[in-house]
Formats: structure tokens, C-alpha cells, sequence
């Protein structure tokens, strides 16, 4: 190269167009005519656009934290913005509420010390908060009546955050939107319970949303997952002892509070609040003890006695006196005499009630059916006899008074009222199918048709389902009627096996998932003569 055409280098950032595209070496001819490359190449040489970033500027702290801040910001206004206020008409009655199709609702970020629990901001419900806490004064409560919500919905927000969001989970239509609040509640109760070093985690708005969602959640149906029940309801006996709920306040003043928790001063009583959820606590564990078999029951100490009683008593819920007399049901179930006065003390307009009716023809039930086995029962053949005579009886009168409950509160069935379900149809099948001779089979069946029966619950629950929309498509109803579809082939077969004529499968539509036969088989867990024979029927698949 001649040295007249020495080449030279562009500075760092101004090489042109095509070099930089191609990430060449740019080398400026002599004159400006260009570069060599494109010289050669005989493109035309256009100048480039970009220009280097100096590094003091690229690393200055300052413009990249106003970057990220935009980023944020950015993300949090998609997901869904800032909270959205709750139904401005709340003073109103709910009957002249007209909540819109879907109501979003972003409730404040997760606080761990001050209790506040959220809906996930870019969740959509399918009604108003006050819709949602209607239906479940209306539907739910006095199947389990362990609560008082007086308040409206902001009230309820701002008073029992959790409890607010527990609620919202069991009242929402949607399937999914009550899984996704479910797992919500499950991570603000692991956070709460075992991550949180704040006392003030630890309250009655934590106890109360657990029950609710224990009680009317129906987690394990939805996840097939009937061990959970066990474990959130230790969960909840925890709580009640670290709130000190089963027994009575100290009487020395000076007694130092434990685990950070204040002791409340002597001469003040406990609220009804405090003592409707000790005794629904000790319902919940009773009636998951004796259908899982994993736990033991809440132990009954004096001072719930007390609880019981102040309950029975009081006027402040329209559902105070039928939950004090369930509590009672639920504790005497192998006394007969008990049984009897628990029902000479009922209040008249309290003695039609589905919910009251049920504990007591469960309670019956569970001592009378003692004698579905011989050698719990000792005494001549004749009084066995009147035994499977009363239980026979007594089962009619239970599934007479469940199909008088309206399908729109079927949704709102207790966790506690299904398992009386349940007992129903295990006392009735045994005695269905019961090897003696000494029983007429054929009389239990024209008594009661245990497959005509569970017909009946199975289009039931189809009707209230559909009413239902959807949206609760694979939802607890649904896993319902798969659990009764697999109850009805197994009482078929029995019957077809005792030469009982005209007995066929039924076509129910619906088709049950592979989960259906664990979800059965949790339910009746507690009886082992379901237990073996489901054996057979659901190839040895045990939870």
C-alpha cells in the first residue's frame, strides 16, 4: 500500500453503516471518500447511527433504580392496578343489592402482623363481597353455626381480614377461583403459623378462618387429598391452645403471658365469639377423628362446659341454642339416655330444623348401630332385633329429613353435615345386605331402597349443580357425584351377589376420575367393614 493511503481507524462507535452491521473493521479512506470495505465491495458508505455509551454514564446507580422503579411499576399496574373499593351501597340491605357479573377485587398486600389477607389481585370473582357473604349467611351458616356475622362485607374486611378471605373462597361458584383462593389461605397459614415471629400472627381472625375453611372449603375433594383434613384440624386445635380458648382465664394478674401472647386482665370474661369457636373446633376434630382415624379428638375440659353453657343461652345468634345442642349431640354419641334429653330440651321452633334433625338421627345411629354387629351386643336375639329395627327407622326419618333441604343449599353443606351423610348410607347398606338369619333383608329394602336412595341424592346434586353454572364444573358437587356414582355400583353388586332381582347399573353421566375411588374410600375410612369390601372394589387403593 502506498504510504500516501496509510489507512485510519474510525474512533470506537462511528464506524458506518454496513461495518457495523456486520461487525467489520471500518478503515476511513483517504479524503473521507468512505471506507475501504465498502470501497471495495462497492457499496455505498453510509454513516452509522449509534454512538458508544460512556461507562460513567452506563454505570450510574442513579438513572438505573429510575429504571427499575418504572419496571414496577409497570408490572404492578398489570397485574391488576391499585385496590378496587368494595360495594359502596354496604349500608344498604342485601336484598336490594345488584352486584355486576364479575366483581375483581384487590384487597391490601400480605401482612403478617396486622392479619390482613388478600385476594389476588388478578383473580375475578363471581359476585359482589356482599353477595357472596349473603349466600353464606343464608346457605351455609346454620349447617355449622359456629359463627356470628353481624357486620357487612367492608366491616368484616377491615375486622377479619382472613376470615373475609376464607369466606370469599367457600362462596365463590367457580371452581378454580376457590382452588386459587385455597391455595392462597394455605400459604397465609404457613407464613403465619411457622414463619412469622410476630405474636399478633397468631389471633382469633386466624382460628375462625380456618374453621370456615375446614368446614365449608372442601379442599380434599377438590385435591383428593382427604389427609389434609387431619392436618389442618390440628392446625386449628394449635391455635386454640396457643390462644388458650379451652380453658379459663387466669385468675393472678401477675401471671407472665407465654409465646408473647397478653394475658387479659382479671375480672373480664371471654367474648361469645372466642367461645363459639372452641366448641366448633372441638366439633371439627370430633367428627375428623372419627372418620379418619389419624387424630385424636380435642379433649372436652370443664371450661368448655362452661362455653356450652353460656351458649345455650344465649340470644345474640338466631343459631346459638341449635349450635349448643349439635355440640351436645356430638359428645354423647354412646349414651342413649343423654340423647333423650338433649332432645326434651330443644325449643319448639328449633325441632324442624335440617341441621339439628341431622345430629340427632346421626347420633342415634352411631349408638344404635352397634348392633350391625353381633358381638357388640349382648342380651337375647330379640333386642338386637329391635335395635336393627330402630336403626332402620331412624335411617328413613334421616334421609326424609335431608331431601327436605333445599338444592340451593346444598353448596353449603358443612364438611361435619356430609359425614352424617355418609353414616346414613353405611347403616343402611349393612342392613341392606346384613348376613342374618334372623333379619329380613327384603323388609329393610321395601322400607327404604338403598339404591332408590341414592339415586335420588345423585340427581340431586346433578340439579344443584347445574343451577350452579359452569364455572363449578370439577368443583365439590361434582367430586360428590362421583363418589356416589362408586357407593351406588359397589351396593349394586352386594345386592346382585344376595340374589335381590331387577338390580342393574344405573347411567348417571357422569364419568368418575381416577381420584374418585381415594375420595371414597377417606370418607367411610372409619368403618372397617366398608373398608374391606371397598378393598376389593377399588383395587387395594388406600389413602
Amino acid at each position: 500500500m502506498p504510504p500516501d493511503r496509510t489507512p485510519a481507524l474510525q474512533r470506537y462507535g462511528r464506524a458506518c453503516a454496513n461495518c457495523s452491521q456486520s461487525k467489520c473493521k471500518c478503515v476511513t479512506r483517504p479524503g473521507g471518500q468512505g471506507c475501504e470495505r465498502c470501497y471495495r465491495l462497492k457499496k455505498p458508505c453510509l454513516p452509522g447511527d449509534s454512538s458508544r455509551v460512556p461507562n460513567a454514564q452506563k454505570n450510574n446507580p442513579i438513572p438505573r433504580i429510575a429504571r427499575l422503579e418504572e419496571k414496577l411499576d409497570g408490572i404492578v399496574q398489570l397485574l391488576g392496578g391499585g385496590p378496587v373499593a368494595l360495594n359502596n351501597a354496604s349500608n344498604l340491605g342485601v336484598d336490594h343489592l345488584t352486584p355486576p357479573a364479575s366483581t375483581s377485587i384487590a384487597i391490601s398486600p400480605l401482612s403478617t402482623t396486622s392479619g390482613a389477607s388478600s385476594v389476588p389481585s388478578s383473580l375475578t370473582l363471581d359476585l359482589s363481597p356482599e353477595q357472596c357473604l349473603a349466600d353464606f349467611r343464608t346457605h351455609a351458616l346454620k349447617h355449622f353455626a359456629f359463627l356470628h356475622i353481624p357486620v357487612d362485607a367492608q366491616c368484616l374486611r377491615r375486622e377479619r381480614p382472613f376470615l373475609f378471605l376464607c369466606i370469599m373462597a367457600v362462596s365463590a361458584q367457580s371452581t378454580q377461583t376457590k382452588i386459587e383462593l385455597g391455595e392462597r389461605i394455605k400459604e397465609t397459614l404457613t407464613e403465619r403459623m411457622f414463619l412469622n415471629n410476630d405474636s399478633a400472627a397468631i389471633n382469633i381472625d386466624l382460628l375462625l378462618g380456618l374453621l370456615t375453611f375446614l368446614a365449608w372449603g372442601h379442599d380434599h375433594l377438590l385435591h383428593g387429598t382427604a389427609a389434609r383434613l387431619s392436618r389442618f384440624t390440628q392446625l386449628a386445635m394449635s391455635l386454640v391452645f396457643d390462644l388458650r380458648l379451652n380453658k379459663p382465664l387466669p385468675d393472678d394478674p401477675n401471671m407472665l403471658p407465654v409465646g408473647g401472647h397478653c394475658v387479659v386482665p382479671n375480672g373480664l370474661a371471654r367474648s361469645l365469639e372466642e367461645r363459639r369457636a372452641v366448641l366448633g373446633c372441638f366439633v371439627m376434630s370430633s367428627t375428623v377423628s372419627s372418620y379418619f382415624a389419624q387424630i385424636d379428638a380435642m379433649q372436652w375440659t370443664p371450661y368448655m362446659e362452661e362455653c356450652l353453657d353460656v351458649l345455650s343461652r344465649s340470644t345474640e345468634s338466631p343459631y346459638d341454642e341449635m349450635f349448643a345442642h349439635q355440640v351436645r349431640l356430638q359428645r354423647i354419641a354412646g349414651e342413649v339416655e343423654s340423647v333423650n334429653e338433649v332432645k326434651a330440651q330443644i325449643s319448639p321452633h328449633l325441632q324442624q330444623e335440617a341441621p339439628l334433625l341431622a345430629s340427632i338421627h346421626y347420633t342415634e345411629l352411631s349408638m344404635c348401630g352397634l348392633a350391625l354387629s353381633k358381638q357388640n351386643v349382648s342380651g337375647p336375639g330379640f333386642q338386637r332385633i329391635g335395635y336393627l329395627y330402630t336403626c332402620l327407622n331412624t335411617v328413613k326419618l334421616a334421609f326424609e329429613n335431608f331431601f327436605k333441604i333445599p338444592l340451593v343449599e346444598y353448596s353449603g353443606l358443612s364438611f361435619p353435615f356430609f359425614t352424617q351423610l355418609a353414616r346414613y348410607l353405611i347403616v343402611l347398606s349393612k342392613l341392606s345386605t346384613l348376613n342374618d338369619p334372623s333379619w329380613d333383608n327384603n323388609l329393610a329394602r321395601s322400607t327404604v331402597d338403598v339404591l332408590q336412595v341414592i339415586d335420588q341424592l345423585i340427581n340431586n346434586i346433578q340439579h344443584a349443580k347445574s343451577a350452579d353454572g359452569e364455572e363449578c364444573r370439577g368443583g365439590p358437587l361434582d367430586k360428590s357425584t362421583g363418589i356416589f356414582t362408586s357407593v351406588r355400583t359397589w351396593c349394586a353388586a352386594k345386592l346382585a351377589e344376595g340374589g335381590v332381582e331387577g338390580v342393574h347399573a344405573r347411567n348417571t353421566g357422569f364419568q368418575p376420575d381416577a381420584s374418585s375411588g381415594t375420595q371414597l374410600e377417606a370418607l367411610f375410612l372409619e368403618d372397617a367393614w366398608w373398608r374391606d369390601s371397598f378393598n376389593v372394589l377399588l383395587g387395594n387403593e388406600f389413602l
